[in-house]
């Protein structure tokens, strides 16, 4: 028995839109798929991808012919500096050793230890960068600036297992400014212990003119440094004018920085300290340009026996 051909058509529309009905009765068109969902078939497609050889980069560079040959792109890993035990104890002279990497990778190296945390290291590494090698304009001043920032976070550098060394500062001046000038020596041989934190033990040695006759014009003042004992190494002798008594204290801070300065650039194998830029507080300077390493050295330089060819400093001969 034939079926007749619409019937066979009709049937194969039935049976057809019966499955589709079926399949999809349930399913919704309209209601866009949630995230998670589209996220798993992403991830599931291009884990397929990768499987297959078919890297979905575009940065794929082709073989010779049709096919694509997967690039691997490297990342180049971030430079690292060794950064030593951070719970032990810095010394005084502590990343010294690194001088001969040069200034720039001190610079890296203390930036770093600052963004730990770790202050005092850090204060240290900037020091290195000063006394260390040559820097740049730029490489010292941004130093500077950091060990003047640091040095008011931290507490105080632990002098307590070392010993201060015993310098004097010697002024000459005559017998009215010697009044005067008694008070702010001292004060200032107070700042220069704190600059040195407490490196150094400052004594005052003042040597009035015995002439009695007042000269014209401004004041001179004689300054100069010497080792605690007799025969011992002295600096030069700086000597200023006094423009008014308001003035006496910067005047004498000033010269004292020149003096260390001067003897430090003559006498040790580190750089002289930067320069006083203008209208800078001299204090600060001593503060910030004279690490806490060479003010250590300044301090064992006066301390030995003047050598032969050496000037030992004597008082100022009475006028």
């Amino acid at each position: 028995m034939r079926i007749p051909m619409p019937w066979v058509l009709l049937l194969s529309i039935v049976v057809i839109g019966g499955i589709c009905w079926y399949g999809s009765r349930r399913a919704d068109f309209l209601t866009p798929p949630r995230e998670s969902k589209i996220a798993e078939i992403r991830a599931r497609v291009e884990s397929s991808l990768l499987e297959s050889g078919h890297p979905v980069d575009s940065l794929s560079e082709p073989k010779a012919g049709n096919e694509a040959a997967p690039r691997v792109l490297e990342i180049p890993a971030e430079p690292t500096i060794a950064l030593g035990d951070l719970s032990k104890p810095p010394s005084l002279h502590e990343y010294g050793d690194r001088s001969s990497m040069g200034a720039a990778h001190l610079v890296e190296l203390a930036g770093l230890l600052e963004s730990k945390g770790a202050l005092q290291r850090a204060w240290l590494a900037w020091e290195r960068v000063l006394d260390a090698g040559t820097v740049d304009p730029d490489q010292g001043k941004l130093a500077i600036e950091a060990i003047k920032r640091l040095r008011r976070i931290p507490p105080d550098w632990d002098t307590s297992g070392i010993a201060a060394i015993p310098v004097t500062l010697h002024a000459g001046a005559g017998q009215k400014t010697a009044k005067v000038l008694t008070a702010i020596l001292e004060q200032t041989a107070r700042e220069l212990e704190q600059a040195s934190s407490g490196l150094l033990k400052v004594t005052v040695e003042l040597h009035p003119s015995r002439s009695s006759r007042i000269a014209a014009g401004p004041a001179p003042v004689a300054l100069w440094f010497t080792g605690a004992g007799k025969n011992t190494v002295s600096t030069a002798v700086l000597s200023f004018t006094v423009r008014s008594p308001q003035s006496l204290h910067e005047d004498l801070l000033q010269t004292e920085f020149l003096l260390i300065r001067d003897s430090l650039g003559h006498s040790t194998v580190h750089p002289a300290p930067e320069a006083m830029a203008d209208g800078e507080n001299p204090l600060d300077t001593l503060s910030s340009h004279i690490t806490r390493h060479v003010w250590q050295e300044f301090g064992s330089l006066l301390k030995r026996p003047a050598k032969k060819d050496e000037t030992v400093v004597k008082k100022p001969k009475s006028h």
